[in-house]
């Protein structure tokens, strides 16, 4: 279907929309607030910038309530990492993917505030120990047989 050769109705226009003047004065951003909050910075508290929902739970000190510690605490560690667990079985059958499973489990663990790092890492170490043994090992087994 051909369009239609009527001319386009005239309307209003477009409108512009309405910008705020800019503003010079930056003090007024806690952009150390801003960055803590969001988590996408990790910066100690300097006690300069107020936090408001700090200040919602202060009471009053004749009300006799004690506010609450308002610092962050990390969180507790909680269960032991399955893949530390099995990398830790695999180095001790002198598997090199020990290694890699304990590479993983280190990833997991640091995410997930599990517990398990150490034996992740001693994985880690006994699956590098295994490769490089098997390597050597091989080497060897490789030189002998051409001599022969």
């Amino acid at each position: 279907m051909p369009p239609s050769s009527d001319p386009p109705v005239e309307g209003p226009g477009l409108i512009e929309p309405e910008q705020p003047a800019p503003t010079i004065d930056l003090n007024s951003l806690d952009t150390g607030r801003i960055l803590r909050d969001t988590g996408s910075l990790q910066i100690p508290d300097t006690g300069n910038s107020v936090d408001p929902r700090a200040q919602e739970d202060v009471s009053t000190p004749d009300s006799g309530v004690v506010p609450e510690d308002t610092e962050k605490q990390t969180p507790a560690r909680t269960g032991v990492n399955i893949l530390s667990v099995i990398s830790l079985v695999l180095a001790l059958a002198l598997s090199p993917f020990a290694m890699v499973f304990g590479y993983v489990a280190v990833g997991q663990i640091r995410r997930s505030h599990q517990r398990g790092e150490t034996v992740a890492w001693i994985s880690v170490g006994f699956g590098w120990l295994w490769t490089i043994g098997y390597v050597v090992l091989g080497a060897v087994l490789a030189m002998t047989w051409l001599q022969l």
